[in-house]
């Protein structure tokens, strides 16, 4: 038996899968006509719909047959998405590369077989519509012409299911905007326009005015920040996913936030340690990876007065553990479990009533998933909080 080759485009291959939200799918009714009507023009009792996954292949639909996968390296349709165009056995017995394959040999005694590929735009084949038979066999042209008409069908149905994914997803993006900005820039901004009503309505002296100066400033601050965050979570789903990996020295990344950022730190005086390794190599995308670490640093100091705040990280073989450490004053239990939930948004007063808006831990959870990685948080009141995440290590070059 011989093994099909792995195709050359195999790594986009598999994201273009992904992107499909496909695989482990219910079974769904529009698919199931399909292998059934190929069966009945194909006079065969077997047809499937097959996606070749990474390990395995997998059955959106199938007829004549019980298993929902089976392994990649016995899979007919493993060598059919190598081919353009319909790929046929008429007797798999005569076959040098499945004469002995166990589904010839045995169960379900596969002699016919002829997989169509399933081409997507960008000319990635995720599997292929196929039809089996017990018994060696040909296809009329016209059988032929049949199999590709079914075969766009149930691409075009593919489409259809990632153009709904991306307007559900839109339409969830849309929903998130008009409930954040609704609520959470309403409250500064009619704060600010409160602050003005009594500057203008009342005569008021200038150490008065004077006083009001901080609060604007501060609320000002809140909605700047706010704007900004909503800033790169838009742009980045309308980027879409994580896409723009590259070699970043970690050390430097921090470094420049830090430098960036100084003054902040130092008002608070707090000391600050950065103990990442200057040889730790990541890939990830910059603008989020830059995210991630400006809002979890500035998060940490937000919380912390007087105190100390670290990052370090720890080369798991693979990938990167990052850990931001603070002395601060800690996160109860209760908050802990919902800290990253967009539904939650925990927003808690800073040490000298900093307000936040809840917006970018989520944003940090999402950043990170996206990039390959995890995010989760150890934290005990009064003790200090950890916020920790893995990310990919570049291999060496």
């Amino acid at each position: 038996m011989k093994h099909a080759p792995i195709p050359k485009d195999e790594k986009e291959r598999l994201l273009a899968l992904d992107e499909y939200a496909i695989l482990d799918s219910a079974a769904e009714n529009m698919y199931d006509e399909i292998v059934e009507l190929a069966s009945f023009i194909c006079d065969v009792p077997i047809s499937t719909i097959t996606l070749v996954d990474d390990q395995r292949q997998w059955f959106k639909a199938r007829k004549g047959i019980e298993d929902s996968e089976t392994p990649r390296d016995v899979a007919f349709c493993a060598h059919a998405i190598l081919q353009d165009d319909i790929m046929v056995v008429t007797d798999a017995t005569k076959d040098d590369r499945f004469y002995d394959n166990p589904y010839v040999t045995n169960n379900p005694d596969i002699r016919f077989y002829a997989g169509m590929p399933l081409i997507t735009h960008g000319g990635y084949k995720l599997g292929t519509l196929c039809v089996i038979d017990r018994k060696p066999k040909e296809l009329s042209r016209h059988q032929y012409f049949a199999l590709r008409v079914l075969r766009d069908q149930v691409m075009n149905m593919f489409e259809l299911r990632k153009k709904n994914i991306e307007l559900h997803r839109i339409h969830e993006m849309h929903n998130r905007l008009l409930s954040i900005i609704g609520h959470d820039l309403r409250g500064p901004i009619n704060s600010i326009e409160g602050l003005l009503y009594l500057a203008e309505r009342y005569d008021l002296s200038l150490e008065e005015y004077k006083e009001l100066i901080p609060r604007m400033r501060q609320m000002l601050d809140t909605s700047s920040n706010l704007l900004l965050n909503l800033l790169h979570w838009a742009k980045s789903q309308i980027e879409g996913k994580f896409n723009n990996a590259q070699r970043l020295n970690l050390q430097v990344v921090v470094q420049n936030i830090l430098n960036a950022h100084a003054q902040i730190f130092e008002a608070k005086k707090n000391q600050i340690v950065n103990n990442i390794n200057a040889n730790h190599v990541i890939m990830a995308d910059r603008n989020r990876m830059e995210f991630v670490i400006r809002n979890l640093l500035l998060n940490a100091n937000k919380y912390t007065e007087r105190g100390t705040l670290s990052i370090n990280s720890l080369d798991l073989g693979g990938a990167l553990e990052v850990n931001i450490s603070d002395s601060g004053v800690g996160i109860d239990e209760h908050r802990q479990n919902g800290i990253f939930s967009w539904t939650e948004r925990n927003r808690t007063d800073g040490t000298r009533g900093e307000k936040g808006t809840g917006l970018g831990l989520p944003m940090c959870k999402e950043f990170v998933e996206e990039m390959g990685g995890k995010i989760w948080v150890t934290s005990k009141v009064h003790q200090g909080t950890t916020f920790c995440f893995t990310i990919p290590l570049a291999k060496p070059q």
